[in-house]
């Protein structure tokens, strides 16, 4: 941290590292090294930032890709340079680290949660469709503003393959199969909890 602190260019100016913890916190990010930073500003009184620290896995798609990809110095390069293409405005103070010859992402931590409380709207079946289409044009839009780059999809690519009738039962069938195993692995961890898998050491 310290490290990129006074190397790194997308990172704060007059801070130092008061405390540090290690993070569990979202599925996808389960089984990767992850830390939380509290920093402390050097000139400012009671100033502080929260910098999350994510170590960089390759993408899972990986194995299934046929089409030439960028050649990118690590995964965490990989990571934010997509999101900066992907997204109108990216986590403050985004960008790389390494520790331990292991590439990391950095970003500063926001200390409001963003997540949706589907339980607030799960009887409401019109804001349910609302939230859907809200989540359905931001993803679409956050391919078109990268369309083209790089290999990528045109938009007018883009354009034919989403008006083609061919493919949406697919996705359907496959969101459906994918529901049930999670519920099948959820089932499976509630027994093993209540048989004590997981009694705290």
């Amino acid at each position: 941290m310290e490290n990129w602190l006074s190397e790194n260019n997308e990172s704060p100016y007059h801070y130092k590292v008061k405390d540090v913890v290690y993070r569990i916190a979202g599925t996808g990010s389960l089984g990767q090294k992850r830390y939380l930073f509290l920093l402390k500003s050097t000139i400012k009184k009671d100033s502080y930032l929260l910098i999350d620290m994510k170590q960089a896995f390759p993408s899972s798609l990986l194995p299934f890709l046929t089409v030439k990809q960028p050649k990118w110095r690590n995964d965490a390069e990989r990571i934010i340079a997509v999101q900066h293409r992907m997204q109108h405005v990216s986590s403050s103070l985004l960008s790389t680290s390494t520790f331990k010859n292991e590439h990391y992402v950095m970003q500063e931590l926001q200390p409001v949660k963003d997540t949706l409380r589907f339980k607030l709207i799960r009887d409401t079946y019109r804001d349910l469709y609302q939230v859907i289409d809200d989540m359905a044009i931001l993803t679409a839009s956050s391919q078109l503003r990268s369309s083209g780059m790089d290999g990528t999809a045109t938009k007018d690519e883009l354009k034919t393959f989403a008006s083609g009738k061919d493919w949406q039962q697919q996705v359907l069938d496959l969101a459906a199969e994918q529901a049930a195993l999670v519920c099948a692995d959820y089932g499976s961890y509630l027994q093993d909890y209540r048989n004590g898998a997981y009694k705290e050491i």
